[in-house]
């Protein structure tokens, strides 16, 4: 793990988690734990937790494979209603491919079924476009 770059020093509030991992085995355990705590700490229901939890088990799967220089930013922003998780330092086709590669027979796409909105946007300057996903706590 990493220290917050510049700019997420700059945006960082007390609601808002940022990550900046290494392609690795600890990619999923760290995403995990803290989404838990940001989660928890805005009073989420343990189902909706749960929930949650599926969506990380997903991009840890799926986001290394599109990582820009073997790293990926996370940031994580709730509250007693909604979460925003958001997938930064990816390839310039990293958003919408890990979207497609989310998709499960039988099930469909994990992602876009449980997320209440999810949406690529395009990146800063010079930045390649970032996945970002808003969970409902109801």
């Amino acid at each position: 793990m990493t220290g917050p770059t510049a700019r997420e020093q700059e945006q960082a509030t007390d609601d808002v988690a940022h990550l900046r991992l290494a392609n690795g085995p600890l990619v999923g355990p760290v995403l995990w734990r803290v989404v838990s705590m940001v989660l928890a700490r805005a009073d989420w229901p343990l189902d909706r937790l749960h929930d949650a939890l599926l969506v990380c088990d997903t991009l840890c799967a799926h986001a290394p494979a599109y990582a820009n220089d073997g790293r990926l930013t996370f940031s994580v922003q709730a509250d007693e209603h909604e979460a925003e998780l958001r997938v930064r330092d990816l390839t310039d086709d990293g958003a919408a491919g890990l979207v497609k590669d989310a998709i499960l027979p039988v099930v469909g796409n994990v992602l876009e079924s449980m997320a209440e909105r999810l949406s690529i946007e395009p990146g800063k300057q010079g930045e390649a476009a970032q996945l970002v996903l808003v969970l409902s706590s109801s």
